[in-house]
């Protein structure tokens, strides 16, 4: 069966779409989709901003959320910005899982405010199994919620991550505390997972993803 020649050029220009939207990881200088690095922007003042919400102006990089390619951050961030960068892989993944955070957290605020979330385990795990609800976000200190059939099922199905606290969770809803929250908008879930990978891609580098991180924050992150 012969290929007809429009079908040839769409399929050409699909690819080269495709191609045009890969980065190269400053670390490993392996090409990947923006939405599985690190977009990091160099301010006037020589400051590494994390851009994990992508709309900062400014030159950036992109860096793979690994404990390989944050040790081999610094060499390839001073050859992308053609001056000397200081990114010591600790510091930089505490900076880095701080902003992930942040990002989790304003997504899920922004979810609250447009009543796209499901509030409580039980309402939660059943929005995701009927197909409303596209992630669930579990507290970290809520083993028991972690245990209710349709939460354990959406764990099972890859549509469950761990973030925060009870206390931080119900902050977001107006309740004392909410162990599991349910996400209604297919964008903001992809988001949050989105960010909640960085955090723990970082975390396994020595940077840790609550607390503990570093007072030499070399930036902050849009929401």
């Amino acid at each position: 069966m012969t290929t007809a020649p429009a079908q040839i050029g769409a399929s050409a220009t699909r690819r080269e779409k495709s191609i045009r939207g890969l980065r190269t990881c400053v670390g490993c200088g392996r090409t990947d989709e923006p939405d599985a690095m690190v977009r990091l922007v160099l301010s006037p003042n020589d400051e590494l901003a994390v851009d994990l919400a992508g709309g900062r102006f400014g030159r950036g990089a992109h860096l793979h959320a690994s404990p390989r390619c944050l040790a081999l951050a610094a060499r390839g961030l001073t050859k992308n910005f053609r001056r000397p960068i200081a990114a010591h892989p600790g510091e930089l993944a505490a900076v880095i899982a701080a902003a992930a955070d942040r990002r989790v957290a304003g997504l899920l605020a922004s979810a609250a405010r447009t009543r796209q979330l499901q509030v409580g385990a039980d309402t939660a795990g059943k929005a995701f199994d009927n197909g409303t609800a596209y992630l669930l976000v579990v507290a970290r200190d809520a083993a028991a919620a972690a245990s209710v059939g349709s939460v354990m099922h959406a764990v099972a199905r890859g549509g469950a991550v761990a973030w925060g606290s009870k206390a931080e969770l119900g902050s977001l809803v107006a309740k004392s505390e909410v162990a599991v929250l349910g996400i209604t908008s297919q964008p903001l879930a992809a988001a949050v997972r989105a960010a909640v990978m960085i955090a723990n891609g970082v975390a396994q580098g020595g940077g840790s993803t609550r607390g503990d991180h570093s007072q030499r924050a070399m930036a902050t992150e849009d929401r």
